[in-house]
C-alpha cells in the first residue's frame, strides 16, 4: 500500500512538473491568443467573481498521466479573458487538496481544464465538489475535464455522481480526430451562450467524444453538436458506438442546472489552436459567465 501511495504521489508530481514546464508560452503564442480575446463580457458581473482553475492529471495504470498539450494555452486564454473583460479573476491550483470545502468557499465557480483520470478517491473531497455546485456555485469543464475525468479504463463509472453533475462520461474512443474536419451545428441560436456564432454553423478540426450515461438530452440543454449531414459519418471508416450509430448524437457543448448551481461543459479544447479561435473564446466566456451566475440563459432540457 505504501508503495502504491508513493507511486501515485510521483505521478502527481510528474503531472505538476509537466504543467509548470509547459505553462510558459512563447511571446508569439501569447500574442495570438491576446488578439483573439473578446473585447467585453456579455454580462456585467453582479459582484467581483473568482474562478478556481484546476490542473490535475492522474493515471492509475502506471503510465504518465495524459496531460493535453492544450492545457497551457487554455490556462492562459481563460485567465487573460477574465482580466481583459473584468468578468472574473482566476486562481490556479495543481493539487487535489483544492477541492477541500474551505478552499472552495471563496470561489464562484471551479474550472477543470482538461483534467484526466481518477483525481481522488477521498469521499470527503468528492462530496465537497458536488456540494459546492449543488449549493449554488458553478462548474466549468473543457474537453477531458468533464468527459475523461474520474474515469479509469475500462471501468467508466468511478464516480457516477460526478457524471450526473457534468452530464455524461465519454466511452468508445474518438470517431473524429484533430486531423478530420467536422461541421458544427448551432442547436439553440437564441441562447446567449451561443451568441458568438450568430446562428451559423462552422467547420473545425477537433477531437470528438462519444458520450455514455449519464448523458441524456432529457437532463441537459445542448448548445452545439456535430452536423452529420455535412460531416463524414462512414461507419466502416470510423469507430462508432452502437448507441451513437442509432441516435447519431454527438454533442459538443451544453449547459445544465445542478440543484441550485450551474454547469457549462465544452468538448472543445483538445487542440491548442482552439484557444486562439475568437468565436469559440467568446462562447467560452459566455459559458463561464453562465456558470458564475451572471449570464441568464435557457438551460431547460432539449430532447433531440
Amino acid at each position: 500500500m505504501k508503495h502504491l501511495q508513493t507511486h501515485s504521489l510521483l505521478l502527481t508530481l510528474l503531472a505538476a512538473h509537466f504543467l509548470a514546464t509547459a505553462a510558459e508560452l512563447t511571446p508569439a503564442e501569447k500574442q495570438n491568443i491576446d488578439q483573439a480575446l473578446p473585447a467585453k463580457a456579455p454580462a456585467k458581473p453582479q459582484r467581483p467573481r473568482k474562478l478556481l482553475l484546476l490542473n490535475v492529471n492522474v493515471n492509475d495504470t502506471g503510465r504518465r498521466p495524459d496531460v493535453h498539450a492544450s492545457v497551457p494555452y487554455g490556462n492562459y486564454a481563460i485567465e487573460e479573458m477574465g482580466k481583459k473583460t473584468g468578468a472574473y479573476a482566476t486562481v490556479f491550483r495543481t493539487d487535489i487538496e483544492a477541492l477541500k470545502s474551505e478552499t472552495l468557499a471563496p470561489f464562484d465557480a471551479i474550472c477543470f481544464n482538461n483534467t484526466t483520470g481518477v483525481l481522488t478517491t477521498d469521499p470527503v473531497l468528492r462530496q465537497s465538489l458536488l456540494s459546492f455546485v449543488a449549493k449554488g456555485k458553478g462548474f466549468v469543464a473543457f474537453h477531458a475535464g468533464g468527459a475523461a475525468t474520474f474515469v479509469q479504463y475500462p471501468k467508466y463509472d468511478q464516480f457516477p455522481e460526478f457524471g450526473e453533475m457534468v452530464g455524461g462520461y465519454e466511452n468508445g474512443g474518438h470517431p473524429w480526430s484533430t486531423k478530420d474536419t467536422i461541421y458544427i451545428r448551432v442547436e439553440d441560436p437564441a441562447n446567449p451562450v451561443n451568441a458568438a456564432f450568430k446562428g451559423q454553423g462552422f467547420p473545425i478540426q477537433e477531437e470528438v467524444y462519444q458520450f455514455k450515461e449519464a448523458y441524456s438530452r432529457d437532463k441537459l440543454h445542448v448548445l452545439l453538436s456535430v452536423d452529420l449531414e455535412k460531416s463524414d459519418f462512414d461507419p466502416l471508416k470510423r469507430r462508432f458506438l452502437p448507441a451513437r450509430l442509432a441516435d447519431k448524437d454527438f454533442p459538443m457543448a451544453w449547459i445544465k442546472p445542478y440543484q441550485k448551481g450551474r454547469v457549462y461543459y465544452s468538448a472543445f479544447g483538445h487542440a491548442p489552436e482552439i484557444f486562439s479561435n475568437p468565436v469559440l473564446l467568446e462562447s467560452f466566456l459566455a459559458g463561464i459567465q453562465y456558470a458564475l451566475g451572471d449570464l441568464k440563459a435557457n438551460d431547460k432540457p432539449s430532447p433531440k
